[in-house]
């Protein structure tokens, strides 16, 4: 490729280059507030989604604390008729009252309250207790009793050997040691969990300690995930983190019971798909504009670059050349030279087309190592070519550049003997404002008179 390259040209591609850095700079600054936006969007959803899922699992929270607050008031009172001494017919009485009055207070569930007092079941309806019930080999009483004082323990499901029917154990030990109170809670009813409805597409569901599901209400299909969001459940309400499923976002939490809540919360109540869409379809547009714009614009740095240059030589071509030389004309004074080889069409015929085109590039090279990079040097057409240079140099100095071209073509041509090769060079002084054509017309016509004069040499003017 030309080497040389004109100031002008330099302050157009350093334009075209901080515009392409600057506009990627824009670019990248627009797609940095789309990502950070879109980011901060979703951020926005997933904790509003977490609010949403809070009050769901308050709301469980609530009912559990019911229940476990019903079986603490139990043995409370227990622990007082235990200090009275009041009999056994009377604290069977006491408890199926109980019983009965926390029943209607859960609604249709069917509840079963039960106690060991020194060493011996005490039951309420429906199940009156047996003398030969095992209950020291039963979880809900040995928990109870290694827990910590005060502690009330949630069982897992299982399921009745009398009724058939799921039920869960919560169990309490009293002050003195060994006595337990318990109380059964039978999932009879569809909403022992106090929801009577959901909003519409909102899912439930309550998961025993083992994993079981215990309770479901809403959307309900997430068998697939089930294992992977309780494994990462924990005791505040947090997003599961693969949790799009379908169209829902996932929320888990672990109780203090340690059941286990899972939420389904309808993804367009968080954050619209259409937003998210729009939001994508945004930075996937700035990113393609990013690639067309650039692509664009190297595009058109390359063909400037092609549209200034002589394809087989890399000078400048014509066109370019005698635009820059009409802008370097407006603003200093100059020479102007036209170097043309003598006797090419020889050459061509001679030794062929192909070693015709590499003798101009030689020229070429010959020409671009004789003058200064600032000086504009072209093909101006064939086998002929044209220098300016931005200053009125001495003959002397002229003169020197001259011979050293003729004899560096000289060496060039003895590689092809029968061409008789030679370099012919006419030049033009000219001062700031004078007419490319005139300037033209001055040199040619010096490059004439040596052409006439048997080739092989140098002339040049005065000013016209």
């Amino acid at each position: 490729m030309q080497a040389m390259t004109t100031n002008a040209g330099w302050k157009k591609k350093l334009g075209i280059i901080l515009y392409v850095v600057g506009f990627l700079i824009l670019e990248i600054v627009f797609g940095y507030f789309i990502v950070e936006s879109r980011n901060i969007f979703m951020k926005n959803s997933i904790q509003y989604g977490s609010y949403l899922a809070q009050t769901q699992v308050k709301q469980i929270e609530t009912r559990m604390g019911d229940y476990a607050f019903s079986v603490e008031l139990a043995g409370k009172y227990l622990d007082e008729m235990m200090d009275t001494d009041m009999s056994e017919t009377e604290i069977q009485q006491w408890m199926k009252s109980y019983c009965n009055k926390i029943t209607g207070r859960f609604g249709d569930n069917v509840l079963d309250l039960y106690a060991v007092l020194d060493g011996r079941i005490v039951a309420a309806n429906p199940w009156e207790g047996e003398d030969y019930y095992d209950f020291s080999s039963k979880s809900w009483y040995s928990e109870a009793i290694e827990a910590e004082p005060g502690t009330i323990v949630f069982s897992s499901l299982y399921k009745d050997v009398v009724t058939k029917q799921n039920v869960f154990t919560m169990s309490l030990e009293l002050s003195e040691t060994g006595n337990v109170v318990a109380m059964d809670v039978y999932l009879t009813s569809e909403n022992w969990m106090g929801f009577s409805e959901l909003a519409e597409g909102y899912g439930l569901l309550v998961y025993d300690p083992n994993q079981t599901l215990a309770y479901s209400v809403g959307y309900t299909d997430l068998s697939t995930f089930q294992g992977d969001i309780l494994d990462s459940a924990s005791n505040e309400v947090s997003q599961y983190i693969g949790s799009v499923k379908e169209k829902h976002n996932l929320y888990v939490c672990t109780m203090s019971s340690g059941w286990s809540v899972v939420v389904a919360v309808p993804s367009e109540n968080l954050i619209s798909s259409k937003h998210i869409l729009l939001m994508d379809l945004g930075l996937g547009l700035n990113v393609l504009n990013m690639v067309i714009t650039t692509m664009f614009l190297i595009q058109h740095l390359c063909n400037s670059r092609y549209l200034r240059q002589d394809a087989l030589t890399g000078l400048l071509n014509k066109s370019y050349l005698v635009k820059q030389i009409r802008k370097r004309l407006k603003r200093s004074n100059g020479t102007l030279l036209i170097a043309d080889l003598d006797n090419f069409k020889k050459l061509n015929d001679t030794y062929g087309h192909d070693h015709g085109d590499l003798v101009i590039i030689k020229v070429a090279e010959v020409l671009q190592s004789c003058f200064r990079k600032t000086d504009c040097i072209g093909r101006f057409g064939g086998d002929e070519f044209i220098i300016y240079m931005d200053s009125s140099l001495p003959d002397d100095i002229l003169n020197c550049k001259a011979q050293e071209i003729m004899r560096q073509v000289d060496m060039l041509a003895r590689q092809y003997p029968l061409s008789d090769l030679s370099i012919s060079i006419g030049g033009c002084r000219c001062q700031k404002g004078d007419q490319y054509m005139q300037v033209f017309k001055g040199a040619d016509e010096e490059l004439y008179k040596v052409k006439k004069s048997g080739k092989c040499g140098f002339s040049i003017n005065s000013h016209l």
